[in-house]
């Protein structure tokens, strides 16, 4: 009887783990300029907005304050991966075997300036924190476990004009919109029950 080496039984088992395999996905994002607590810019150092502008570019989020106003700049890198495992190569494709999960990773800049665009403060931050995952058994019936789509939405920079020619009601939100007006800034993933967004009408 012939023999079958320990080489040919591991290739054989994962050749059989491929064919059980559904679906299997690797996402990775990255928005924004990279960030650091070194480009945070000081009043010493960087005392007007033209010099701050300078060194970190355009803000993604800007508002309006009693003092004057307030920008945002932020970096996001975020992972997404998801694996899929099905009975159906084996006759059994009413059930299936799933699993996914989601990371965010980035850095956010935010910079306090007066009536006189001089900047007056400066805050750094970083996070790595979970967005979501989890598993389930599906008997028939597919279920998503992650979703990260609130976090890819373009930079809103390029759409601040564009915010006042939309239709009468939406304009009338542009005050208390979470990138631009006069209801501070919120960092995006925020849930859409809390932040500038309870303060925008429908």
């Amino acid at each position: 009887m012939p023999r079958i080496s320990s080489n040919s039984s591991r290739g054989l088992l994962c050749l059989c783990l491929l064919t059980l395999l559904s679906a299997c996905s690797q996402w990775r994002h990255e928005l924004g300029p990279e960030l650091s607590e070194a480009l945070t810019p000081t009043p010493a150092l960087t005392p007007s907005l033209s010099s701050v502008m300078d060194r970190l570019g355009p803000p993604m989020r800007i508002s309006a304050t009693a003092d004057g106003y307030v920008m945002a700049w932020e970096h996001w890198r975020v992972r997404e991966d998801a694996i899929g495992i099905s009975l159906g190569v084996l006759g059994a494709d009413m059930l299936s075997l799933d699993w996914g999960d989601a990371r965010m990773q980035g850095e956010y800049i935010v910079a306090t300036f007066n009536h006189q665009h001089e900047l007056t403060a400066a805050a750094y931050s970083t996070w790595d924190s979970g967005a979501g995952g989890g598993s389930a058994l599906q008997p028939f019936i597919g279920v998503s476990l992650v979703e990260v789509d609130d976090l890819l939405e373009k930079m809103p920079q390029h759409r601040w004009g564009g915010a006042n020619l939309e239709t009468l009601p939406r304009a009338l939100n542009t005050p208390s919109r979470p990138d631009m007006g006069q209801g501070g800034i919120q960092q995006r993933g925020t849930p859409t029950g809390i932040g500038q967004q309870t303060l925008e009408m429908d």
